[in-house]
């Protein structure tokens, strides 16, 4: 229990910007619990910070170097949010929050 907790303050963290509030609900995806697990891992590992997070905007060229975790598609026909953290080529850890449809069997079909 104490781990899970540790894991919901960390992902509070990972997930903590301006529009906070907003993103509060999707706390408990455990997609994105997972990532925020897997980041605060590989920063702790690697002796980083943990990156707060950027909105991807359309148009935007991440300088991607390294890919440290993505957030696994959601089940599902809505967009749902995802994460991507990334070192860039300066070695910093960068974390995208991004919003994906989802793996939706009627759409799965037609493609």
């Amino acid at each position: 229990m104490k781990s899970t907790h540790g894991l919901l303050v960390a992902a509070q963290v990972l997930l903590a910007t301006p529009g906070a509030l907003a993103a509060a609900p999707s706390m408990t995806d455990p997609r994105l619990l997972a990532h925020a697990q897997a980041v605060q891992a590989y920063a702790a590992r690697n002796g980083t910070a943990v990156p707060t997070i950027e909105d991807y905007h359309y148009g935007a060229a991440p300088d991607v170097a390294r890919l440290v975790a993505q957030t696994p598609m959601a089940p599902g026909c809505e967009a749902a949010p995802m994460l991507m953290t990334y070192e860039n080529s300066s070695g910093q850890l960068v974390t995208l929050r991004y919003a994906l449809e989802g793996q939706c069997p009627r759409l799965q079909s037609a493609r």
